[in-house]
C-alpha cells in the first residue's frame, strides 16, 4: 500500500474545499493535498454560463444518487463530482440568506463561537467582487465575481412588473439590508464566464504547486489512531493512503457524514449493523438533513418569448456561436434573470418563499420541455421544518448511501408549498402577465382545492440541490462538530462544508458555504499557529 504525507489533507474540492485549500496556501507554510473524486474542470460547458443546463440535463460531472421513495417515488439527488463541485455545475445564483439564518447559527453555538450575521458579513464582503454594488453590504476586492444580468428578457420584465402589481416591492439587492422583494438575479459570473470557487480562489495555488490536487480519487475513510486522525484511505487503481497531521472533510452533506461513518464515527448501532468498528458514538452524524423543497409551476405563453428556442436545436447552436464570437447573447448568462423572495401571508414579513422565474418550460431533468415558449416558476420553501437523514446502505464505501430528504414531511412545509401555488396564480393574473399567459400546464387548472394542490405538491416536489446539516455544529453533546468545526471525540479532524449548518439558509447555499469555509479556515490557521 502506497503512502504519501502532508501537513493537511482536504477531502473534496468543491466550493468549501477550494476555499479552505486556497486560504491555507496563502496563510501558512503547510504542505496541502486536496483530494477530489471527480475530474478536472476542463469541460467547456462548465465555463459557459448557460452551459449548466446541459450539464445537469445530461448528468455530467455529478454523483448520480437518488433518494429513498418520497411520497411513493424516488427522486434524483445529484451533487457535483468535478473540481469546484457544485460551484462548477450550479445555476450560479448568489444568495446569502437572511440575517435571522445566522442568528440561529449563533444560537446553536452560544458563547462558544462566533457565527452571527455580524461575524459573517465581513467574510462575504472579503470574498466578493461585485460589479454593481459597493456599499456596507458588498465588496469589490475579492476573487468571487458577482454580477447582475446584462439584460433582462421581455418575459422576465413582465414578471418583474406583475409581482409589483401583486403588491411585492422591487428590491434591487436581496443580499443587502432586506431580502424582501422582486429582484434581478445576482450570479457568480465575471466577463461572461462562470466564476467557480476554483476560479475565484484556487487556480493560482494549483499552478504554483502550493496545493497538490489529486483528482479521480474517492476517499473511503479517515484513518484514526488513538482518537486522532492521521490520514485518509482512498481508492485509485488500488487502495492507497495519505498521511496527514490534520484532516479536513469538505465532501458535502452526503459524503462527509458517510466518510465519517465508514471511519467508525457515527451512530453506534448503525455502524455495528454494518460490521464497522465504533471509534466514536456520534448519533447525529447523517441526521438533520435539510434541503429546499421545490415545486415547479409551468405555464405556456403566447409568441416567441423567453429562451425556449435558444435552449435547444438550431437555437442553441446559434446561441453558442454568438457566445464564442461576441461573448454575449443567451449563452452569456445563466438564463435566470429575475427572482422573488416574499411571504405570501404577509408581504412585510421576512420571506418564506423564493421563486425563480425561469423563462423556459423545463422538464424534470432541467432541460427544455418541448418547443412551446413558457415560464417555469420554481417555488421554494425557504425555511423547511422537515428533517431527513443520510445513512449507510452497507459497509462498502463505493455503495450509494440511503438518502431521505423527507420533502414536505412536516405539515407546515406542505402548507407553505400549497400557499405558494395559490400566490403564483394571483401573480399570473396581474395585468402585465395575464395577456401573455396561454395555458397553465402544471399543476393545471383542474387542480384547484387545497387537497388537490397538496396531492400535486407531494407528487412533484423535488430538490433545489441544497443539502445541508448532516454534520451539524453546536454546543450540545449531540452536535457532530463544535463551533470551530472540530469533530467531537477525534483530534486533528474537522468538517468544513454545508453539512455543518445547524439550519439551512434562506436561499441558494453556494454563497454561505463559501463564506463559512473561509470563516472556518481562519480558525484552523489560528489553531495551527498555537500548536
Amino acid at each position: 500500500m502506497s503512502h504519501e504525507a502532508y501537513d493537511i489533507v482536504i477531502v473534496g474540492a468543491g466550493a468549501a474545499g477550494c476555499v479552505v485549500a486556497s486560504y491555507l496556501a496563502e496563510h501558512t507554510d503547510a504542505s496541502i493535498a486536496l483530494i477530489e473524486a471527480g475530474d478536472m474542470d476542463r469541460d467547456p460547458f462548465i465555463h459557459i454560463p448557460a452551459g449548466f443546463a446541459k450539464l445537469l440535463a445530461h448528468d455530467r460531472h455529478v454523483w448520480k444518487y437518488e433518494t429513498v421513495p418520497q411520497h411513493g417515488t424516488k427522486r434524483a439527488y445529484r451533487s457535483g463530482k468535478v473540481l469546484g463541485g457544485g460551484s462548477s455545475i450550479n445555476a450560479m445564483c448568489y444568495v446569502r440568506g437572511q440575517m435571522r439564518d445566522f442568528a440561529a447559527w449563533q444560537d446553536a453555538v452560544g458563547d462558544t463561537g462566533k457565527w452571527s450575521y455580524e461575524d459573517l458579513l465581513p467574510v462575504f464582503m472579503a470574498q466578493e467582487d461585485n460589479d454593481t454594488f459597493h456599499d456596507e453590504y458588498h465588496g469589490i476586492d475579492g476573487g468571487l465575481a458577482v454580477q447582475l444580468p446584462k439584460g433582462i428578457n421581455k418575459l422576465n420584465q413582465y414578471c418583474l412588473k406583475a409581482f409589483q402589481e401583486y403588491g411585492i416591492p422591487y428590491n434591487p439587492d436581496y443580499n443587502g439590508k432586506s431580502q424582501i422583494g422582486v429582484s434581478p438575479v445576482q450570479s457568480t459570473v465575471g466577463d461572461q464566464r462562470r466564476c467557480s470557487a476554483v476560479d475565484a480562489y484556487l487556480r493560482p495555488h494549483l499552478t504554483s504547486g502550493r496545493v497538490v490536487l489529486l483528482t479521480g480519487k474517492t476517499v473511503a475513510r479517515v484513518l484514526v489512531e488513538n482518537k486522532r486522525a492521521v490520514g485518509v484511505e482512498f481508492m485509485d487503481t488500488s487502495l492507497k493512503r495519505i498521511m496527514a497531521s490534520e484532516v479536513v472533510l469538505s465532501a458535502g452533506a452526503v459524503h462527509s457524514p458517510t466518510i465519517l461513518m465508514h471511519s467508525g464515527i457515527g451512530p453506534a448501532e448503525q455502524l455495528r449493523q454494518h460490521g464497522i468498528a465504533v471509534i466514536v458514538d456520534s448519533p447525529a452524524v447523517g441526521e438533520n438533513l435539510q434541503d429546499h423543497p421545490m415545486v415547479p409551476v409551468r405555464v405556456y405563453v403566447k409568441g416567441d418569448l423567453g429562451y425556449q428556442a435558444a435552449a435547444q436545436g438550431l437555437g442553441s447552436v446559434k446561441a453558442g456561436l454568438r457566445y464564442l464570437v461576441t461573448k454575449d447573447g443567451p449563452a452569456s448568462g445563466n438564463g435566470i434573470e429575475t427572482v422573488t423572495h416574499w411571504n405570501p401571508s404577509d408581504f412585510t414579513a421576512e420571506p418564506t418563499i423564493q421563486c425563480y422565474h425561469a423563462p423556459i418550460v423545463l422538464n424534470e431533468q432541467l432541460g427544455p420541455a418541448g418547443d412551446r415558449s413558457g415560464i417555469t416558476f420554481e417555488l421554494v420553501v425557504l425555511q423547511p421544518k422537515s428533517r431527513g437523514w443520510v445513512r449507510l446502505a452497507d459497509s462498502d464505501p463505493t455503495s450509494m448511501p440511503l438518502i431521505n430528504p423527507n420533502f414536505v414531511g412536516e405539515e407546515e412545509d406542505l402548507r407553505a408549498a400549497v400557499e405558494s401555488v395559490r400566490a403564483i396564480r394571483k401573480v399570473m393574473a396581474q395585468e402585465s402577465l395575464a395577456p401573455v399567459i396561454e395555458e397553465e400546464m402544471d399543476p393545471g387548472l383542474h387542480v384547484q382545492s387545497d387537497a388537490e394542490i397538496r396531492e400535486w405538491v407531494k407528487r412533484v416536489v423535488t430538490t433545489m440541490w441544497h443539502p445541508v446539516g448532516t454534520c451539524r455544529m453546536g454546543q450540545d453533546a449531540r452536535a457532530v462538530v463544535d463551533a470551530r468545526l472540530r469533530v467531537r471525540g477525534v483530534d486533528g479532524l474537522r468538517v468544513i462544508d454545508a453539512s455543518i449548518m445547524p439550519n439551512i439558509t434562506s436561499g441558494n447555499t453556494n454563497a454561505p458555504t463559501q463564506a463559512l469555509a473561509r470563516h472556518a479556515a481562519t480558525m484552523l490557521v489560528e489553531d495551527l499557529k498555537r500548536t
